[in-house]
């Protein structure tokens, strides 16, 4: 449990670059279906004198950006659902420690991403950043090995 909580607070930054991510790939998809037909003017026909103006929709480049697209958004979708998993994980787990003084350390510590520090300070003039660690380190500990 404890390398996900240490992982948590990367995991919700992940989980919000894959959503940035997800949405610059849509938006990508919409503006290739807004553009639509490619034109262009060719010479050609006596002698190369004439020009000629062509107007179409790429479909087979379209199609094939769009199925890339969407294969890299349905792989994100995954990422972001197996980050979702975790996350709950570890609220769930925060959920079962019945022991206040270390669910508040726990959750300063690895839910807020703060140092040592700033726990000991939200904690009381009693603790220490030293204090802090040792105390929910040997309760990590202890939790392992009665699993």
């Amino acid at each position: 449990m404890k390398h996900l909580l240490i992982q948590y607070v990367d995991l919700i930054k992940e989980k919000e670059e894959i959503q940035r991510k997800i949405d610059k790939l849509n938006a990508k998809l919409e503006r290739i279906n807004k553009e639509g037909n490619v034109k262009d003017a060719v010479k050609g026909g006596a002698g190369g004198w004439q020009t000629f103006h062509i107007e179409g929709f790429p479909v087979a480049d379209e199609d094939e950006i769009k199925y890339l697209l969407n294969k890299n958004i349905r792989i994100l979708r995954q990422r972001e659902h197996d980050i979702a998993e975790k996350v709950v994980e570890v609220e769930k787990y925060l959920n079962t420690v019945d022991n206040s003084r270390m669910r508040r350390m726990i959750t300063k510590k690895y839910i807020e991403g703060k140092t040592w520090y700033q726990v000991a300070i939200e904690m009381g003039k009693n603790y220490t950043a030293d204090s802090c660690q040792k105390q929910t380190e040997r309760f990590l500990k202890k939790i392992k090995t009665l699993s």
